[in-house]
């Protein structure tokens, strides 16, 4: 009997002894799960506030309303020249009757070419560059090392295009007859289009794709004594072998009662045909696919584009002011923040830097979000030749006597 008491003893001890164990166990799980939801807690509020810091530092930076700027870095111009200046990747093309050069953002020469052009016309896309003597017979072309070769044509030049291996499209008249001809950078024939106004129509505009390999013109035709516009799209790739002179599509009815003046890739695989009172975009990955056309009721006064974007500016005489904005998307959806946006004064050049629309003329600049919001407008106490945006706030100005790299404050 004794035997029994102590061994319930024992093993109410020993249950007891489990039982502390147990509630130990959980006591430590419990401080575990604790321990371990307040540091998943703290790491998690932790990111939310990365979060809403870099969120906020984005909206700040977007934002962000500057009045002035700091000079970095100046170059003078030792040389006089009554050219025209245009952007070119990292660098900057001067360019005149008498020559053409490149300079970098520092204002350094890279390369320079002489020649005699009495109406020089310069194309760029990617690493070319093409300049042609309008009603002349010679197309120069360069990349980022300098001179690389040249065109020389039986007939007079009225167009050019480049693409970004430095193959060239040159519109040609003759007597009669016009020719869309294409060029790789040596100058030897690739393509020959032979056009007669009364048929295949007169060619007012090209553009090439990036790639070389699809290209779109601008004719115009007489129909029943009347002109009329058509934007014709070929592929020299396998696709347009299957095709009479390799032209897949070809749009009429849709330019019936307007003008396409100038027309662009304004990348690879999309087509912007600037007409006089529309825009009309196409796709055409291989075979131009209409998208969409969007009627322009004011006249036309610029137009600019990248990528992403299409910009205008059209003439506004309500309320006063005589200029307006309208920006849409590459699918041609309006952008709501900047379109319809009022302008006070003429601007002769606008380009898009990122996510903002630049805009300026011979002493003024404005800088606008596509949201609408003004970040910048400055009145420059010097001719402004060229504005080219280098990153984030940073620009090259550049004057008749000299080159600039700023950064806006």
């Amino acid at each position: 009997m004794v035997n029994i008491r102590e061994y319930m003893k024992e093993r109410e001890k020993a249950s007891g002894q489990e039982q502390e164990k147990n509630e130990e166990k959980d006591s430590f799980r419990k401080k575990l799960w604790v321990h371990r939801g307040k540091k998943i807690f703290s790491i998690v509020g932790l990111a939310a506030l990365a979060a809403a810091l870099l969120f906020g530092y984005q909206y700040y930076r977007k934002n962000l309303v500057y009045t002035g700027y700091d000079v970095l870095a100046v170059a003078e111009l030792t040389e006089s020249i009554n050219g025209e200046y245009k952007a070119y990747g990292d660098y900057i093309l001067r360019y005149s009757m008498d020559g053409i050069s490149c300079m970098d953002k520092n204002g350094a020469l890279v390369w320079g070419q002489a020649y005699e052009i009495k109406n020089p016309i310069v194309d760029v896309c990617g690493n070319y560059v093409a300049v042609a003597s309008l009603k002349g017979n010679v197309v120069y072309i360069f990349n980022k090392s300098g001179f690389q070769g040249e065109v020389k044509t039986q007939y007079p030049i009225s167009g050019i295009c480049v693409a970004g291996q430095g193959v060239v499209a040159v519109l040609l008249e003759d007597s009669g007859y016009n020719y869309i001809k294409l060029y790789d950078v040596y100058g030897t024939e690739l393509v020959k289009i032979k056009t007669l106004l009364e048929g295949e129509g007169y060619p007012f505009a090209v553009a090439l794709s990036e790639d070389g390999k699809k290209m779109a013109v601008s004719c115009l035709n007489i129909v029943d004594n009347a002109i009329r516009n058509t934007v014709e799209f070929y592929n020299f790739s396998e696709v347009g072998q299957n095709y009479v002179e390799q032209m897949v599509g070809a749009y009429k009815g849709e330019f019936e009662n307007s003008l396409v003046p100038e027309i662009r890739f304004i990348n690879n695989n999309t087509v912007c045909a600037f007409a006089d009172n529309q825009l009309v975009l196409f796709r055409m990955k291989e075979i131009p696919e209409l998208i969409t056309a969007i009627p322009i009721e004011e006249k036309i006064h610029a137009v600019f584009s990248n990528e992403a974007y299409i910009g205008l500016i059209t003439e506004n005489e309500e309320d006063g002011l005589m200029y307006q904005l309208q920006v849409y998307t590459a699918d041609g959806k309006p952008v709501a923040g900047i379109s319809g946006k009022k302008l006070d004064q003429e601007y002769k050049n606008a380009f898009f830097a990122e996510k903002n629309l630049v805009l300026y003329n011979d002493y003024s600049c404005e800088i606008i979000t596509m949201e609408g919001v003004e970040r910048f407008s400055y009145t420059f106490d010097k001719n402004v030749v060229l504005l080219k945006h280098i990153a984030d706030t940073r620009f090259n100005l550049v004057t008749p006597s000299s080159v600039s790299e700023i950064r806006l404050k």
